[in-house]
């Protein structure tokens, strides 16, 4: 695809996935408060191009579309797991009393912030990975897509996932 069609939205957002998931891969052997550093640069740049994407383009129904593919499969999301919560040790889960289960329990809920970290990976894989594989016909459908599953979970695990990466970087000083 010639990268002239390509809109600077797709671009920007595609870049950022490819970085993001070069990043979270290379978390291995890494000490937690330099991978943490990382994330602190990579999350909110996430939020902020998907925020500020315009509202489903071509596809005004504001639901899954189908567009992006699934191209990571489990035992890579598992793998990429367990290297991230082996990198982020003693610190891999947190007490989040924003979790929706939380308004319900007498206890606690806990969170596993390596697995926050990886499914933010699996959309940002597969939105790249279906990018580089789509039309240019297609990729406002794409884009639509990326933004529906932004505003209906990722935003909140990107948010949540950045306080408890900010946490641990700022406690590891």
């Amino acid at each position: 695809m010639n990268e002239n069609s390509i809109p600077p939205a797709v671009l920007a957002l595609a870049g950022l996935a490819v970085e993001y998931c070069r990043t979270a891969e290379g978390a291995a052997g890494a000490e937690s408060r330099d991978f943490c550093a990382a994330m602190l640069r990579y999350l909110p740049r996430i939020y902020i191009t998907a925020f500020d994407l315009r509202p489903y383009d071509n596809d005004s129904s504001g639901a899954d579309n189908g567009a992006i593919s699934d191209y990571l499969e489990e035992p890579q999301y598992d793998s990429l797991r367990e290297v991230l919560a082996a990198t982020l040790g003693e610190h891999e889960m947190y007490l989040d009393a924003s979790m929706e289960d939380m308004q319900y329990s007498d206890t606690p809920v806990a969170v596993s912030l390596a697995e926050q970290l990886a499914d933010i990976y699996q959309e940002m894989f597969n939105f790249a990975s279906t990018v580089r594989e789509a039309s240019p016909e297609t990729l406002a459908e794409v884009l639509a897509d990326f933004k529906w599953r932004f505003d209906s979970y990722l935003s909140a695990t990107i948010c949540s996932a950045l306080r408890a990466t900010n946490t641990i970087y700022q406690n590891e000083l």
